[in-house]
């Protein structure tokens, strides 16, 4: 088949799949596949050999579920849960779904500060975290208003122990709520927090329908039936919800990795004969680890790698690799053709989505045509319904009813659409997403700090790693006084590492005299990082505790 052919033909099987009903709600599709495939495993946790069948999981979000409506909870109110990969994550999303409660994912890893901030925005009214983390509450200041006190519960490892998880489960088997609350597709499911470009990262708030259409677009994207699909994306981030989702879709079995590990993870995949994994670009490091060995994979997504990094896998393992793009805002917005040769528009991700328009505009709002660089924007039912408790921001965020996307993209003639650039001021760090503006609101908290910037360094092994470029105040360095004796490396990363999560924490540091900058004088980043410099020259290396390319400072 010619690539017009395989081009037509996808686009008249999203435009059928737009036909598609979703389920009423998330619960109802485990409902149906807990019925249908009671004793299979859904969730394998190899690390630890622990596993949750079908039956499980929907017994056990169902006892918690009336365990927390009998304590008070009510549909709509905020459940937050910072957990790490493990059993308890998805029985608890389930459980808060079929009670109607709005579930806040965080990350384990954040500071006090940050959790002060996401847990007082989401006005989360009780909270989920480690037993061994309960200290962490005290140290809230000020404490959430909305969040209870008794709603603060812990989980311990292990389904024994003193811990609320472990009373909440001894109740009866498949209990019922009473009453039931009404779900619908328009139910709000996830406060799902993503980083801005402005400091703090906002809530995106997500119903149940925009998940299912998750499910039904991920449909469309396999080549064939799959039963073993394999998931090590921390769990307080988005993919591994639409993951799970798309494996009970398929009646398959996830295989969940505590964390990812690019030396491994070839190897977990051989070892668990996975069909299907989205992997991260770091998956190639672990190439020659798999050397002489089968896998079972029959497809791959790719989100993000670069065309080399594409070529090389779909070259090595003869395994299909689709590509596409999404965000949280957005779910999956464009896509490509899975049967497509990855050699054929290797730079592209694809065509307008389901239930999903697209255009490109420029600076004018004004679309342009083929081969034009302007903004993409999208539109479309089942789109989060906003940033939760933060009207400025949705007030920047939409052009009409269209989503401003903030990233820069050409569209050829053929309808393929290409990314080329960042509106946003972001640092792609392994699969996290950290905001420029949040690492320097927290330096710049320093007395000696005049201004600063931070700024995407490559790494091999990342992607990408954080630089910080630091202008003191003049009169701090007078007399010849270096840099460092006014700030130190070392304090500024204890300043930054208890401020921040640690993947946000700089990697590197830079003093500078001063910065280029723009007419409006906002610091010209374009001047000072990108692709043809190396970042890392003149800079102090956290990681090996010396200054590159300089005899110091």
């Amino acid at each position: 088949m010619g690539t017009d052919a395989v081009l037509a033909a996808w686009r008249e099987r999203i435009a059928q799949a737009a036909e598609w009903p979703l389920p009423p709600h998330i619960p109802a599709l485990l409902d149906a596949a807990a019925a249908r495939y009671p004793s299979q495993t859904l969730l394998d946790f190899f690390e630890t050999g622990k596993c949750v069948t079908y039956a499980e999981l929907a017994d056990r979000s169902r006892r918690i579920a009336v365990q927390l409506q009998a304590r008070g909870l009510r549909p709509g109110m905020c459940m937050a849960v910072m957990l790490p990969n493990g059993p308890h994550w998805h029985v608890l999303w389930f459980a808060a779904l079929r009670l109607g409660l709005r579930v806040l994912p965080i990350n384990p890893g954040y500071t006090p500060r940050e959790l002060q901030y996401v847990l007082s925005d989401a006005q989360a009214n009780a909270w989920w975290l480690p037993a061994e983390r309960s200290g962490v509450v005290d140290t809230l200041v000020p404490y959430p208003q909305a969040l209870r006190r008794d709603w603060v519960f812990t989980a311990a490892d292990g389904e024994t122990g003193d811990s609320d998880w472990h009373t909440m489960l001894q109740g009866e088997a498949s209990p019922s709520l009473a009453p039931e609350p009404a779900l619908e597709a328009d139910t709000v499911a996830n406060i799902q927090y993503t980083s801005g470009t402005t400091g703090f990262p906002k809530g995106c708030i997500l119903t149940h329908g925009y998940w299912l259409n998750l499910v039904q677009g991920t449909r469309l994207m396999l080549l064939q039936p799959m039963k073993r699909f394999f998931t090590a994306q921390p769990f307080f981030y988005m993919d591994p919800f639409w993951q799970l989702l798309m494996t009970i879709d398929h009646g398959g079995t996830l295989t969940v990795a505590r964390k990812i590990s690019g030396r491994r993870l070839l190897s977990w995949l051989v070892d668990h004969a996975i069909e299907w994994a989205q992997l991260p670009e770091i998956a190639l490091k672990s190439a020659d680890a798999v050397a002489g060995r089968a896998l079972a994979l029959r497809q791959v997504f790719t989100f993000g790698w670069s065309e080399t990094s594409r070529r090389d896998f779909v070259a090595r393992f003869g395994v299909p690799a689709t590509e596409s793009f999404g965000m949280t805002e957005i779910g999956l917005g464009l896509a490509m053709p899975p049967e497509w040769d990855a050699a054929d528009h290797p730079t592209s991700v694809g065509i307008p989505f389901l239930r999903r328009d697209a255009r490109i505009v420029d600076e004018e709002g004004r679309e342009v045509g083929p081969d034009i660089p302007g903004e993409l924007q999208i539109r479309g039912p089942y789109m989060f319904r906003g940033y939760f408790n933060n009207p400025q921001a949705n007030a920047g965020a939409f052009d009409g009813e269209w989503f401003r996307t903030g990233d820069t993209f050409v569209r050829d003639a053929q309808g393929f659409y290409r990314i080329v650039g960042r509106f946003k001021d972001m640092i792609r760090r392994s699969s996290e997403n950290i905001a420029a503006r949040e690492v320097e609101a927290v330096v710049r908290a320093l007395v000696e700090v005049l201004d600063c910037a931070a700024v995407p360094v490559k790494d091999a092994q990342r992607g990408e790693e954080v630089k910080i470029m630091i202008q003191l105040h003049p009169h701090l360095l007078e007399g010849g006084v270096a840099h460092t004796a006014v700030l130190s490396p070392d304090r500024l990363f204890a300043h930054c590492m208890g401020a921040l999560a640690p993947f946000k924490v700089p990697r590197y540091v830079q003093f500078v005299d001063g910065f280029p900058r723009t007419s409006s004088n906002k610091i010209a980043k374009h001047l000072i990082a990108g692709p043809a410099i190396d970042g890392r020259m003149g800079a102090y290396d956290r990681q090996t505790k010396t200054w590159v390319g300089v005899a110091g400072n």
